[in-house]
């Protein structure tokens, strides 16, 4: 993906919850379509994919999955943080009315 610049997250978001949408919203954007297969066999997924619903304690929620490609030597070192294995799941930006409040 195209690096990250903090000073696009918007200022309104105050939460973890909220960054972890929006941060899914852009990866979603940015992944454009692509596909994963999960399941051998079986039919292939969004990489990325934010979705509303509601549960069955009758909550109005987000459903977030990624899939998101890792560097499992960079997963296991260490030195390092879990989520500095991940990598790119695509070189495109995220659609320019996520990046703005």
């Amino acid at each position: 993906m195209t690096a990250l610049t903090l000073s696009e997250i918007p200022s309104n978001i105050n939460t973890y919850e909220r960054l972890l949408c929006w941060a899914a919203q852009c990866v979603q954007s940015s992944a454009n379509g692509k596909q994963v297969n999960v399941t051998s066999g079986a039919a292939s997924f969004p990489a990325c994919q934010v979705q509303t619903g509601i549960t069955a304690d009758n909550t109005e929620r987000f459903i977030v999955t990624a899939y998101l490609p890792l560097d499992s030597n960079a997963l296991n070192a260490a030195d390092q943080k879990t989520w500095m294995a991940t990598n790119d799941l695509s070189e495109a930006e995220p659609h320019e009315n996520l990046l703005t409040n």
